[in-house]
């Protein structure tokens, strides 16, 4: 008896140790995947910006979806969203996504699992390059305006979390599994007209 319940405390033991090593991997897995999503965020935006960033700084101007600038006469905020991201590719590329979603057998960008990815940009800080890039002097634009490079940092917020059971409606197992990685860089963008 006491060789049997010995051999039935190992056997549980090793049962709850595998399953422990498989639920570190998984965290490990989301923790890596949110890192990207956060880096792939601040990718995902420069590559816009760099598109039209004149464009981009109107809409910091504007403190496009910017919280806590009502007050501010010259706001330079801009927020976006994976949403915005996506209208913005499909613009040039209606074929592909921001991030890949998960169909039936075939992975999506971030595995077979099914997750998803979400994504929210903040474009701040907007002021004069400084040095002037070599090459690029300041010139005069069409109807006087003067053209400059500008520097603006991009901070992202990256998130992984299951795929909610009602797509728009969070629920308690989505939103306590979700986790959340950030990332910032701090970019040269231009010519834009001063103003």
């Amino acid at each position: 008896m006491l060789v049997i319940t010995t051999l039935s405390a190992l056997g549980l033991f090793a049962v709850r140790s595998a399953s422990l090593a498989d639920l570190a991997s998984g965290y490990g897995r989301q923790l890596v995947q949110t890192h990207y999503v956060a880096d792939y965020a601040v990718l995902s935006l420069a590559a816009d910006l760099g598109i039209d960033p004149n464009k981009h700084v109107q809409n910091m101007e504007l403190g496009k979806g910017c919280l806590g600038i009502t007050n501010q006469k010259k706001p330079t905020c801009a927020r976006y969203s994976l949403d915005d991201l996506q209208k913005n590719l499909e613009k040039h590329d209606k074929t592909n996504k921001v991030l890949e979603p998960t169909a039936g057998t075939v992975p999506g960008s971030l595995g077979a699992k099914n997750v998803e990815g979400d994504m929210k940009i903040e474009l701040t800080d907007r002021h004069p390059a400084w040095p002037p890039l070599e090459g690029n002097q300041v010139n005069e634009a069409p109807g006087g305006a003067m053209l400059t490079y500008v520097m603006v940092t991009v901070s992202a917020e990256g998130m992984v979390r299951p795929k909610q059971a009602t797509d728009g409606k969070w629920d308690t197992a989505t939103a306590t599994a979700a986790s959340i990685g950030l990332s910032r860089a701090h970019l040269i963008i231009g010519p834009v007209p001063t103003r």
